[in-house]
């Protein structure tokens, strides 16, 4: 019986038992079947996966770990796509772990070729929640120059809302195919954390990386555009566009200190987060302002984010509402 027929087996059976909202299980199990494998690539296939094997994949690869979170912030759903933060105790790192953590990670960044994704073991933070790792990564986007990112928008079909400026002194500057704060990792991330594992007992290195294969089937694409101000603050508008036939669920751990609440823009519901330790952009501020919207036959997730230390969230809730 192939890998994907088990999953598809086990998964149908564990659904009918578990808890519909936050199943830890399927990461757990994921990984198990996967490991079962080596040597045996599990290859994703350019046709219609069936769901259930969906929601696992997407929560190995978009949030690369499973997770037993301390505490529900939001739930959110759309007919294509749902949505889940919970806070997380193992996320949470004191001031000198969260510089250690940058500093690393800017170290593999550095490294990197324009468009690459790693994978990263902290030998000093091999942390695992119920026995599934935490899978720590970075990228290095490609920017893309501002007239050149609309019409790659225009040639994706996407036509959501862009001003030129946002806040009257934010100025809309160029765009990328991913996002600042979350990252994809490829099927193979748990063999390459093994495998940096085993070299990091052997040779006593405490930092390794290795690029991770994305894949080429990604349900959930990502768009950002960037806007910066004369103070060299920046404003990222990121979309996470879900569609095709299959509905995704989307599970996304925070920090335990996130601070939550929720909001109304324009009649919607939005959810503000603010985390003060953040492990990527420019400083380790992170304050998103996200909702869930329904456009032409898909769901999009929709971000507005900052790393600048200065601005208010009534500032950022205010660049979120006059985007609708």
């Amino acid at each position: 019986m192939s890998i994907e027929r088990q999953l598809i087996e086990e998964f149908e059976r564990d659904s009918r038992k578990c808890p519909s909202d936050l199943d830890t299980r399927i990461a757990a199990e994921y990984k198990h079947r996967v490991m079962q494998q080596r040597g045996i690539p599990f290859m994703f296939r350019k046709r219609r996966m069936p769901k259930v094997v969906l929601i696992a994949v997407i929560f190995i690869v978009i949030c690369g770990f499973g997770y037993a979170g301390n505490k529900l912030l939001f739930e959110d759903q759309k007919e294509k796509l749902s949505i889940s933060y919970q806070t997380e105790q193992q996320l949470h790192f004191e001031k000198g772990d969260v510089g250690k953590i940058r500093s690393s990670f800017q170290e593999v960044k550095a490294q990197l070729k324009p468009g690459d994704t790693a994978v990263v073991y902290l030998q000093d933070y091999d942390i695992q929640v119920q026995g599934t790792p935490i899978v720590f990564g970075i990228n290095k986007p490609v920017s893309i120059p501002l007239e050149a990112w609309k019409a790659t928008l225009q040639q994706r079909s996407i036509k959501e809302k862009l001003p030129e400026s946002i806040l009257g002194t934010y100025k809309f500057v160029e765009g990328m195919e991913t996002s600042p704060y979350q990252f994809n990792y490829g099927p193979d991330a748990y063999r390459l954390i093994d495998e940096m594992k085993a070299e990091s007992k052997e040779t006593g290195s405490k930092v390794l990386w290795r690029i991770t294969n994305l894949s080429e089937a990604d349900p959930v694409a990502p768009y950002t555009s960037v806007y910066r101000n004369s103070a060299n603050d920046t404003i990222y508008l990121t979309w996470q566009i879900a569609g095709g036939d299959t509905s995704v669920k989307m599970f996304q751990a925070a920090p335990l200190g996130t601070a939550y609440e929720e909001i109304d823009i324009g009649g919607l519901t939005a959810h503000y987060m603010k985390d003060d330790h953040s492990l990527y952009g420019q400083s380790t501020i992170h304050q998103d302002v996200m909702w869930l919207k329904e456009s032409g036959g898909k769901t999009i997730v929709y971000h507005v984010q900052t790393d600048s230390q200065n601005m208010t969230k009534e500032q950022l809730v205010e660049a979120a509402k006059s985007l609708l």
